[in-house]
């Protein structure tokens, strides 16, 4: 079964290498990809002979926004579990990678990126690869998807809420508590159908808020198959200290 997985995760990237710019109304949209990042992170990572307890593979979930010079920065990175400590690792390698721009209409635009990595120790597989999303709909769309990427170059959904003094949650996922609030990007890269999915305390009022500040931010659309396609994107706060 790991060996269809990755099969399927290869043939993914083969895809996400060839992407042209897409249209959409009068914009045509072409996602940050990850350039040759996959080779600097081979060569910065020490990856263990095998994984301890019994893994073949772990994953480490990132986001990071993509200025654009195809230079990142804010680079945040999560691990389910602390084995080989990759997520260190990751942001370490990632310190100074260069992805490739996003574009819409061919002019360069600064993103933010979600993404995964994924390590590799079955053998008979690449130990690294690199995927534009980081898997919540891959039961719907399969692997070969590209997520949804906020434009930096209008107001985003964080920005939007950590102007309020009083606002405490961090961007992205962190163990504990979590606000997230979903919400689908259109094929034009607007969001429609915003609501709250989890929310306690305070956290209530911060979802109010980026329910509201979620649907004034545009997105380079979700892709599958080469296609544009509607996606659900979930903002995510933690309140880790």
């Amino acid at each position: 079964m790991q060996t269809t997985l990755y099969k399927k995760m290869l043939s993914a990237l083969t895809i996400i290498a060839a992407v042209l710019p897409f249209s959409s109304s009068a914009e045509t949209y072409t996602p940050a990809q990850f350039g040759d990042a996959v080779s600097q992170l081979t060569a910065k990572v020490n990856l263990p002979d095998t994984f301890e307890g019994g893994f073949t593979t772990i994953a480490v979930y990132c986001q990071t926004d993509v200025a654009t010079s195809g230079m990142i920065s804010n680079t945040l990175c999560y691990q389910d579990n602390e084995i080989a400590n990759l997520r260190q690792q990751t942001l370490d390698a990632l310190d100074s990678v260069s992805f490739v721009p996003a574009k819409v209409d061919n002019q360069a635009v600064p993103v933010r990126l979600q993404f995964r990595v994924v390590y590799s120790r079955t053998g008979d597989q690449p130990d690294i690869l690199m995927l534009p999303n980081l898997g919540t709909l891959q039961a719907q769309h399969g692997y070969n998807y590209v997520a949804p990427q906020e434009r930096l170059d209008q107001q985003d959904w964080f920005s939007g809420y950590s102007q309020n003094t009083w606002a405490q949650g961090k961007p992205f996922f962190n163990k504990g508590r979590l606000t997230r609030v979903i919400g689908t990007v259109k094929t034009n890269g607007d969001v429609a159908s915003v609501s709250t999915l989890d929310a306690r305390g305070k956290g209530k009022r911060d979802a109010a808020v980026i329910e509201t500040t979620l649907k004034q931010t545009r997105f380079i659309p979700g892709l599958v198959n080469n296609q544009l396609t509607e996606m659900h994107y979930i903002a995510v706060l933690n309140y880790a200290k």
